[in-house]
């Protein structure tokens, strides 16, 4: 480069490598981002507008049939929380303009969602009650519905089981920008861990049963459940927008490049389980330093 600036490159570990610099693939979702960033502040520029941080967040989904090569971009972008309506269009729309974007849009999919959050979060968390119809010792009818819902699936554990499943030691989490879950289990128990770096508690354990009801998931939020040896079985009752697309909305995202979800792991949890024919929430208090 002009700069003499060095930048080294490694295959990925699922690639015959040691993914211990970025790979070349990461550098062409990097380009993409910084194309980004750069043509909105020299339009910001050009208006005379102070632009305060940008943060730009990618995902990137490999193929896994055929010729190996990227499938879907997603970029995660936060603008300034001082940016006006038509300030936030006018970026927004100088984004086209990215010569990357151009060169990339034929070929790959490109997924962005924007965002601008000007204070933390109250935490969103609520548990759809189920309407049980009839119960005796062998046999439970009951109501599985939600509002609104406009797809289903069922996702089994069987046996002891992790989804998705950890990038090597670090966790990794799904999330969706286009669905909002109700998980439902039919069978066993699951844990479920939630992270919302938006929320003022962004940390979250429910320790799920059918008894709980459907633990609804909001957009934006990333979640992982786990099963024991016992396995378990979900329904997940989803509202989905029209522009819900399965191919971009089940990417997992590890915390390897992740600093904003390892914050968010390491806040104290907060703990949601069933407890004597009621859903309690518990938090413990922060341990405290002492200094002798």
């Amino acid at each position: 480069m002009h700069s003499g600036e060095t930048i080294r490159t490694d295959a990925p570990v699922d690639h015959a490598g040691k993914g211990e610099n970025f790979a070349p693939t990461d550098l062409l979702a990097t380009s993409l981002g910084t194309c980004f960033l750069t043509v909105m502040g020299i339009a910001a520029k050009e208006k005379g507008w102070k632009l305060d941080e940008v943060k730009i967040e990618i995902d990137k989904k490999m193929t896994t049939k055929g010729p190996r090569q990227i499938e879907v971009l997603f970029l995660q972008i936060e603008m300034p929380t001082d940016l006006d309506a038509n300030q936030l269009k006018f970026l927004r729309e100088a984004t086209d303009e990215c010569p990357v974007l151009r060169s990339l849009t034929d070929s790959i999919q490109i997924k962005v969602n924007w965002n601008q959050s000007k204070t933390k979060k109250k935490t969103s968390l609520n548990f759809v009650p189920t309407n049980v119809f009839r119960e005796t010792p062998q046999v439970t009818f009951f109501d599985a519905g939600v509002n609104a819902s406009n797809g289903s699936d069922v996702v089994i554990h069987h046996g002891a089981a992790i989804s998705p499943p950890d990038d090597n030691e670090f966790e990794q989490y799904y999330i969706h920008y286009q669905q909002i879950d109700h998980n439902l289990v039919l069978e066993g128990s699951r844990t479920f861990t939630l992270l919302n770096p938006e929320w003022d508690e962004p940390h979250h354990v429910i320790y799920l049963n059918q008894k709980m009801g459907a633990l609804q998931i909001p957009k934006g939020t990333y979640h992982r459940s786990t099963t024991g040896s016992e396995g378990s079985m979900v329904l997940n009752q989803a509202v989905r927008d029209r522009d819900f697309d399965p191919s971009t909305e089940f990417i997992p995202v590890s915390l390897r490049n992740r600093t904003d979800l390892r914050q968010a792991k390491a806040a104290e949890p907060v703990f949601w389980i069933w407890d004597d024919g009621d859903i309690r929430r518990l938090k413990t208090a922060p341990m405290l330093s002492s200094k002798k």
